[in-house]
């Protein structure tokens, strides 16, 4: 028998504000360069959305957006974040639901601070 892969399911999400999880970030190495892998879990709903940016420092990087919109406020200059530590954090994304090579998929437009999160403890 032959090498058989098979192709992994997927739903995508309608386009809409969803609040959601992050439960990973990773680097991972794609076509386009190193990217960072974040994968978040719907908190209401189910599904998951997985998009990707790059390691950027810039202050109007989507990468550093998507930092303080988890943290719920603005980095200091040169303020360092131990990414791991963004992991179970909350945010509200606004998705769209995009389609390419007759496939649909989601991006995350923008990711904004969860002024709701829940109560821990």
């Amino acid at each position: 028998m032959g090498l058989i892969i098979r192709a992994r399911g997927y739903e995508p999400l309608p386009t809409g504000e969803y609040r959601v999880e992050l439960t990973s970030v990773e680097l991972v190495e794609t076509a386009y360069g190193e990217r960072l892998k974040w994968v978040f879990r719907v908190v209401d709903g189910g599904g998951t959305i997985v998009d990707y940016s790059t390691p950027s420092d810039s202050p109007t990087s989507k990468c550093v957006e998507w930092v303080e919109a988890l943290l719920q406020k603005q980095l200091a200059p040169y303020e360092a974040v131990d990414m791991e530590s963004l992991v179970g954090r909350t945010a509200i994304a606004y998705v769209r639901l995009k389609k390419r090579n007759n496939r649909e998929y989601n991006r995350i437009e923008q990711l904004l601070p969860d002024w709701n999160p829940p109560l821990t403890g």
